[in-house]
């Protein structure tokens, strides 16, 4: 059961148990969006999950659709890590096989995100799956110059639906679950020969 306080702690030791709180309650939220659904999931469930009470929960987030925004916002912020290093990449075929091993390491720890997108149409909705022009531009940009063929294009958001096919594989343990994603993705971006195609 985690401590909703301690009063007697120095501030930098409140501020990080309250960082390490608010994670917990991220991760716990998390799990349970994708066994129940976001709608059959309340503020009350979550804070019971954890040993926490309500009030305690609401501290950190006022709503549950702000809850579920701030579930999602990480995955922004690794693959926005991801790529910028891929960025830095001379060769093209090094971009696009980091970014295969990367993307794939990212849904394997996430996984929980392909059920939740499979099975809850207000969380798909929310999610990154809805990706903003400028994210998707620049990862098409990086991935393969500023003007990408149809056949690129096409590759790149079929890489991103694998995220969503994660919810037909939960059956696999996470080393099979990497394999078969890399052989997907290595696949879709391997991008055989076609005319206009850039090496």
């Amino acid at each position: 059961m985690l401590s909703e306080r301690e009063p007697d702690a120095p501030v930098v030791g409140r501020a990080a148990q309250a960082a390490a709180t608010r994670q917990q309650i991220i991760e716990t939220a998390q799990r349970l969006f994708a066994a129940r659904g976001f709608q059959a999931t309340s503020l009350q469930a979550i804070a019971d999950e954890m040993g926490l009470t309500k009030a305690a929960v609401y501290y950190h987030f006022r709503t549950k659709a702000q809850l579920l925004h701030a579930s999602l916002d990480f995955a922004v912020e690794e693959m926005t890590v991801l790529l910028d290093e891929v960025a830095g990449m001379t060769s093209r075929q090094e971009r696009l096989d980091a970014y295969a091993v990367g993307w794939v390491d990212f849904l394997v720890r996430h996984r929980e995100l392909g059920t939740m997108l499979l099975h809850d149409p207000e969380i798909r909705a929310a999610s990154i799956y809805a990706e903003n022009d400028g994210r998707r531009r620049r990862v098409l940009r990086v991935l393969f110059g500023d003007s990408p063929t149809p056949t690129e294009r096409m590759a790149y958001v079929m890489c991103v639906w694998m995220l969503e096919g994660l919810g037909e594989l939960t059956d696999l343990a996470d080393e099979d679950l990497r394999a078969t994603l890399l052989l997907t993705a290595r696949g879709l971006l391997a991008l055989p020969d076609q005319p206009g195609a850039r090496r």
